[in-house]
């Protein structure tokens, strides 16, 4: 099967940017905050590359350029990222094609999974700044499945944002029951308390 996953929530887990703020010395409580701003800006694909994205945040911000780096280091490329999830996706890419779809900027993804060596696992990192549409833009979820002939599954922790759009398109969903307020709008074909039960109802639809 060709397995997709969204990346925040699901593969890792990233803190709150705000927790960091002093670093960039400005307030937490700042509206908008400069440094959602910029990472906004990285991931539409309005920005090309980390060092554009270190260059605005420390305009925005007035912080040094390294005071921004160890932000980036804190925040986007130190998440949680469990001994655990890293035996999912060897075990995973042992039996499908699996790949990302995701808003996240590429440069930073690839780091945090070439650091946990599982990088070589995924056959591609579909994101929102190269396919410049963000999900659940449809373009995303066609680029995921297009080069595969075999059934298509994916999980997130984002319902109506994520597997909505790819029930559309006749995607078995997995859905990682986040703690998110918003109702979903349809069902998931499967619903998972942790992304080390995905393994297990894989087997199950690859046996249905």
């Amino acid at each position: 099967m060709r397995v997709v996953l969204d990346y925040g929530g699901v593969v890792v887990n990233h803190v709150d940017e705000r927790e960091y703020a002093h670093l960039l010395g400005v307030s937490p409580d700042e509206d908008p905050y400069p440094g959602w701003l910029a990472y906004y800006l990285f991931r539409a694909g309005f920005l090309d590359t980390h060092a554009q994205y270190i260059s605005l945040l420390s305009t925005l911000t007035g912080a040094s350029e390294d005071a921004c780096e160890e932000y980036v280091e804190e925040t986007w490329l130190s998440p949680e990222f469990p001994e655990s999830h890293v035996r999912v996706l060897e075990r995973t890419a042992d039996d499908h094609s699996i790949v990302t779809l995701s808003n996240m900027v590429k440069p930073w993804m690839e780091t945090v999974l070439r650091r946990r060596r599982v990088l070589e696992l995924f056959d591609a990192l579909y994101v929102s700044s190269e396919l410049e549409r963000p999900k659940p833009h449809p373009r995303g979820y066609v680029r995921s499945i297009e080069d595969t002939n075999e059934d298509a599954v994916m999980v997130s922790d984002e319902f109506n944002e994520d597997l909505l759009m790819a029930q559309h398109f006749g995607v078995t969903t997995v859905w990682l029951e986040n703690e998110d307020d918003e109702e979903p709008y349809d069902r998931p074909d499967h619903t998972v308390q942790a992304f080390e039960d995905v393994p297990g109802v894989l087997d199950e639809i690859a046996a249905e």
